[in-house]
């Protein structure tokens, strides 16, 4: 069973892959990022747009884009980044980083929000071209995770991974994954609530929460957390995931049943996903492991859903 430290992790690690950015355009249309602005929330702090500044160009200095965050937008669907709930105390340049340090509200921020929030500051921050990483701090401590662990230094590619060179608007949404139960022979269902982008396909946030694995007290693996995703897409109901060998080549103690259905049951919990088609690295002229054939589409399966 997979501790609570790697759970915020996935997490984390989910929400900032295969970012673009997204600015605010008329008539509530997205536009791409041009010139130089701050990342606001949202009313709703559902996810954070971009706003450009004229005020800010390239010659901008660390203390201007400071400045811009902690004014309104003029996006009236944008709400301050800081200082609407979270105060800025005061900042500090350190061997070309900049620390910024808040006020003891910032714990109060829920896990989502907090996400978000410094996904805003840092990417406003790193605009500055001189500006190497950034480090967060609460009334002068370092921040950690709700585990303990300390945040440490962010910069772009915290957030952003090698495809890509944006970043986009994210959302939150609650998925339901099916990991198994004690003895493997039955699923357990768990919620777990996700901030990830836009751009991301709920249906591959699934699949990689899945084979990322179980948090505390959400039950146990069903996938090898060596299992890559090759692709998965969704055509007239039917979700088409095709993984590698390693699903097969690395097998978790529970049953066949249990792996199939672990898959099925949490894909079809996407909408619109009415049954679901495994294959291993795009064949399906095989057997999962010795029985259930992969040339065919499986619906969700409530009877090995446990409810303990």
């Amino acid at each position: 069973m997979r501790g609570s430290k790697q759970k915020i992790r996935i997490a984390i690690i989910l929400l900032f892959c295969a970012l673009l950015i997204q600015g605010c355009g008329e008539g509530g249309e997205s536009t791409a990022k041009k010139g130089y602005g701050v990342y606001y929330l949202t009313q709703d702090e559902s996810q954070i747009l971009f706003e450009e500044k004229p005020e800010l160009s390239e010659s901008s200095g660390i203390s201007d884009y400071i400045l811009e965050l902690q004014k309104d937008p003029s996006d009236v669907r944008l709400k301050r980044t800081v200082g609407n709930e979270v105060m800025l105390i005061d900042y500090r340049n350190e061997d070309k980083g900049t620390i910024l340090n808040f006020d003891d509200r910032y714990n109060d921020m829920s896990v989502e929000k907090e996400v978000l929030f410094r996904a805003a500051v840092v990417q406003t921050v790193m605009q500055e071209k001189e500006v190497k990483y950034v480090f967060f701090e609460v009334n002068g401590e370092a921040l950690k995770y709700a585990n303990g662990e300390e945040v440490g230094s962010m910069t772009d590619y915290s957030f952003i991974d090698n495809a890509g060179d944006e970043l986009s608007s994210y959302v939150k949404k609650s998925i339901r994954l099916y990991f198994a139960g004690k003895g493997g022979t039955s699923l357990v269902e768990t919620k777990r609530d996700m901030v990830y982008s836009s751009n991301e396909p709920l249906e591959k946030v699934v699949i990689e929460q899945l084979i990322a694995g179980p948090g505390e007290h959400e039950g146990y693996a069903t996938i090898s957390p060596d299992t890559k995703l090759n692709t998965i897409a969704i055509k007239n109901g039917i979700c088409y995931v095709s993984l590698d060998t390693a699903l097969v080549d690395k097998p978790v103690d529970v049953t066949e049943e249990t792996l199939l259905y672990s898959i099925v049951n949490s894909l079809t919990s996407v909408p619109g996903v009415n049954k679901v088609q495994i294959s291993v690295n795009g064949e399906t002229d095989r057997v999962l492991r010795s029985n259930v054939r992969l040339d065919e589409a499986y619906s969700f399966n409530g009877e090995i859903v446990s409810s303990d």
